[in-house]
């Protein structure tokens, strides 16, 4: 078994033999590193991407280009890493086809982290959501090659998952460990006492 040092330099030189520059090229092979870390079938998607032929997909270079089938993953996941930050992204957008969406997991996992937004992927082969904490879900086990007609969301919105009756009860029994306010409580320590200096 390799390492995944090996992995990382073996994807990132293979990429630049490709024609990416060595920029582009460190950042798939972090990408495919992240995904082999997490047990998932990076060298095999990356391998399937470079037997296509990069030349071969299409690359996403603006939001609202007129040619959005046969998307390649690396430039679709680094179109939103780069840019997500922007306010005029977070929305919804609809693209044709993507070839192996597992490579644009890691992309979209470290913009959420850096720009703090959510993503939600929608497509009748697989949904996935990225959040900026790390947490990943996929609507199957199986992550199919080609995805068509899918929708990506971007948001700073967290979803609420829970109802106004689970957080009314949690927060009112939070409430029994506040102290009623009084002198003598302040001086027996409890609360910030008599200077309250922060």
């Amino acid at each position: 078994m390799q390492s995944l040092y090996e992995i990382e330099t073996t994807v990132k030189r293979s990429a630049k033999a490709q024609g990416l520059s060595w920029g582009v090229s460190e950042e798939v092979g972090k990408a495919i590193r992240y995904l082999e870390q997490s047990n998932l079938v990076g060298l095999e998607s990356f391998k399937r991407i470079i037997d296509i032929g990069l030349d071969n997909l299409t690359q996403l270079l603006v939001i609202d280009q007129k040619n959005n089938q046969n998307l390649c993953p690396i430039h679709f996941g680094l179109f939103f890493l780069d840019q997500s930050h922007k306010k005029n992204l977070h929305q919804k957008f609809y693209f044709d086809s993507l070839r192996e969406p597992l490579i644009i997991i890691p992309f979209l996992s470290k913009a959420a982290k850096k720009n703090l937004i959510y993503f939600q992927l929608d497509s009748a082969e697989i949904k996935l959501s990225i959040t900026p904490s790390d947490i990943l879900s996929l609507s199957n086990n199986v992550i199919p090659h080609t995805i068509s007609k899918f929708s990506i969301s971007l948001t700073v919105e967290r979803q609420t998952l829970y109802s106004t009756e689970t957080w009314d009860s949690l927060y009112n029994l939070s409430l029994d460990t506040f102290v009623e306010e009084s002198e003598e409580k302040k001086l027996s320590g409890a609360g910030a006492g008599l200077t309250d200096n922060d």
